[in-house]
């Protein structure tokens, strides 16, 4: 029974019954792509997070907690609405980036924690 090659979209006649590819290569080749779009399309936001995470992990260097004026921040260029999930602290919800955990104290401030 012929099959066809998901990469090239070749006719072939596989020696294994669970064969999708050709070859190695092609399969090799396949996954490669697919990996790069992923990779691409979530590089934009990784760099976000991955910038963040720098900036609280310079303010904050030893220290466990830490508040800021919100210009602060922003004049780091911070992007408050990029982080990775949401912790409890102190019965209070705080954005997390990784180790790091920020809240909005008031207007101008905001307090900075690392949490793991």
């Amino acid at each position: 029974m012929k099959r066809t090659d998901p990469l090239t979209k070749k006719e072939f006649y596989p020696k294994r019954s669970n064969q999708r590819f050709e070859n190695r290569e092609n399969q090799i080749r396949y996954n490669n792509i697919k990996s790069k779009k992923k990779r691409d399309h979530k590089s934009q936001i990784d760099k976000m997070i991955d910038k963040n995470w720098k900036i609280l992990n310079r303010l904050l260097g030893e220290k466990t907690e830490l508040s800021l004026p919100t210009n602060y921040l922003l004049g780091a260029d911070f992007q408050f609405g990029c982080l990775t999930h949401q912790v409890n602290y102190q019965n209070e919800s705080y954005n997390a980036i990784y180790e790091f955990a920020y809240k909005k104290l008031n207007e101008n401030e905001y307090r900075i924690i690392r949490h793991a």
